[in-house]
């Protein structure tokens, strides 16, 4: 799998875990635009430092474990 589409989809499960939109987690994680999300389905791609800015992003706002919630 080509690099921006792995990444694009680690964003996809990202949001999924949350309820949000892609779009929602590049906003919050990278400042960028909504529109730049369509910009990447449409084969555009992010510089590393983007790539890693939103990856900490994701890193530093896990979903919280549903498990964990139940067994409290």
């Amino acid at each position: 799998m080509h690099y921006m589409e792995e990444f694009m989809k680690q964003i996809e499960v990202y949001a999924a875990s949350f309820g949000i939109q892609p779009t929602t987690v590049i906003q919050r994680g990278g400042g960028m635009s909504g529109s730049k999300w369509a910009a990447w389905l449409a084969g555009a791609s992010c510089s590393m430092r983007t790539a890693d800015k939103i990856r900490q992003y994701m890193a530093d706002n896990p979903p919280k474990n549903r498990n964990q919630n139940e067994a409290a």
